[in-house]
């Protein structure tokens, strides 16, 4: 077996991806990854928790699960040294600072901010499709000429 990633393969970055996925109505499309993933940002915990109570109470208990580690591998006589948590502040995932914001979940919120400036910055810069501007119309279309001056 071989995974293979055609996107990466092209060259593109997940920032591409979204921007891709955006253009074709996919705007709100997930990272997809496992419920209990111990790389989860707080962003993500913070979506588990307020969108999906069930799937966060299943996660919290698979957190307090893993705390003395794997059960085969204590039964084998490998313990684990110290104990598991699922958030990188070692502490229950119920009682991890999630609230936080990240300077680094800061930086993609603006780097989000400057791709919408970005799309409205090309969109002034190539110009309506149409050629018109606010005072004039090159599209053929007819001009409205009801300014009511005041006298």
């Amino acid at each position: 077996m071989r995974n293979v990633f055609p996107l990466l393969d092209l060259g593109l970055t997940r920032a591409d991806c979204m921007r891709l996925l955006r253009a074709r109505g996919f705007g709100s499309t997930p990272k997809s990854s496992c419920l209990g993933c111990p790389y989860h940002g707080n962003a993500q915990w913070r979506a588990l928790r307020d969108g999906s109570p069930e799937e966060w109470r299943d996660v919290v208990e698979f957190d307090a699960a893993i705390r003395a580690g794997n059960a085969r591998a204590n039964a084998d006589g490998k313990r684990l040294l110290g104990q598991a948590f699922l958030h990188r502040s070692r502490v229950p995932l119920d009682q991890a600072p999630i609230d936080h914001v990240t300077a680094r979940e800061w930086a993609q919120r603006q780097a989000g901010l400057d791709e919408a400036t970005a799309d409205v910055e090309l969109a002034l810069e190539q110009g309506a499709a149409e050629d018109c501007s606010p005072w004039s119309c090159r599209s053929g279309a007819p001009v409205a000429d009801d300014f009511d001056v005041a006298a």
